[in-house]
């Protein structure tokens, strides 16, 4: 039996955030995250899958500058109208071919 990664459709996400994430997005900028916010489809569809068969695209990509910047996120990710925001923490070596 032949496993298919599925294929991501790019019409299907419309390119335009969901309303909720949009606002996590927003208020993050406000509380002055230093970091870079990747919204992008581009940026996104590169992290949509990590070395196996799953693929999840993000709603945005986060890359704090600072420890400043991770306490911003986990102050605002604990604010109730927030806390259906889904993080997904990503970091080198996590694939198959990092043990080799």
């Amino acid at each position: 039996m032949t496993m298919m990664i599925e294929r991501l459709d790019p019409a299907g996400d419309a390119s335009a955030l969901n309303a909720h994430y949009r606002r996590f997005l927003d208020d993050l900028e406000h509380t002055g995250f230093r970091g870079e916010i990747a919204p992008e489809l581009a940026d996104r569809s590169v992290l949509a899958t990590d070395n196996s068969i799953y693929q999840r695209l993000p709603q945005a990509l986060l890359y704090p500058r600072d420890a400043e910047d991770l306490e911003r996120i986990a102050r605002l990710i604990a604010r109730d109208e927030h806390r259906s925001i889904v993080l997904a923490p990503r970091g080198g070596g996590t694939g198959p071919t990092a043990s080799r």
